[in-house]
């Protein structure tokens, strides 16, 4: 007997009748890959905006920080120059006879020194235990900091030899800017000749912080008035 030929759309069987099994899709090697790419360079991108945005966040903290103690640390030193700068020539000639100060002229304290721009000289027994001690407020040519010097006074009016050099505070704009640290003005009924005649010291601190890499500057001045308290 001659087979039935087949239809057009009639699947072909196998020997045993059944219809051939059609072979299963296969993963498309290449459109994987783009897939995964893509995948990749989102996550990059999602991961370096997340890594600036915790980079702006610690350097805003790091510069919050800094200007926090340099404004410390400024606040810290006009307080310590205001209470010294006030007491400036005491004790003075009018606490001892005539023969005391002729005999230990280290026992009474010279008003002001020197008095600049950025140096500023006085005498005071800034811790009333009878001892007058010689301070300067300076800040070095081209420098940002501003230090303190304190002197010992012996009773023959001489210096001691021990300087004792404190930093008061740093990152000072004064000298770099031109603005003066010290300002004063002058008693005119004082008949001595200038600097003893200086009444009231006025100190502008100009200070700026120094900043987290590129972080802007954050500048800040800090101002105080010393009238003198003894004449």
């Amino acid at each position: 007997m001659t087979p039935k030929p087949r239809g057009p759309l009639e699947p072909a069987r196998n020997l045993k009748g059944r219809a051939s099994a059609r072979p299963a899709p296969t993963l498309d090697a290449g459109t994987s890959l783009i897939e995964l790419t893509l995948v990749l360079a989102v996550f990059g991108v999602l991961t370096a905006i997340a890594l600036s945005l915790i980079l702006q966040t610690y350097r805003s903290v790091q510069n919050r920080l800094g200007t926090s103690t340099l404004y410390d640390n400024g606040v810290t030193a006009l307080s310590q120059m205001t209470r010294e700068i006030r007491t400036a020539g005491y004790p003075s000639a009018k606490l001892f006879t005539t023969a005391a100060v002729v005999a230990s002229p280290g026992i009474v304290a010279t008003p002001f020194v020197t008095v600049t721009s950025y140096d500023l000289v006085f005498q005071a027994d800034i811790n009333g235990d009878g001892t007058v001690e010689q301070i300067e407020y300076v800040i070095p040519p081209l420098s940002q900091q501003l230090l303190r010097k304190i002197t010992s006074i012996n009773p023959d009016g001489s210096l001691a030899a021990n300087t004792v050099t404190t930093l008061a505070v740093g990152n000072v704009q004064n000298q770099l800017q031109s603005q003066p640290l010290f300002t004063w003005d002058v008693d005119p009924a004082i008949q001595q000749p200038f600097p003893l005649n200086v009444r009231t010291v006025y100190i502008n601190l100009d200070l700026q912080s120094s900043g987290y890499e590129n972080s802007p500057r954050e500048s800040m001045t800090l101002m105080a008035t010393c009238p003198r308290m003894n004449f």
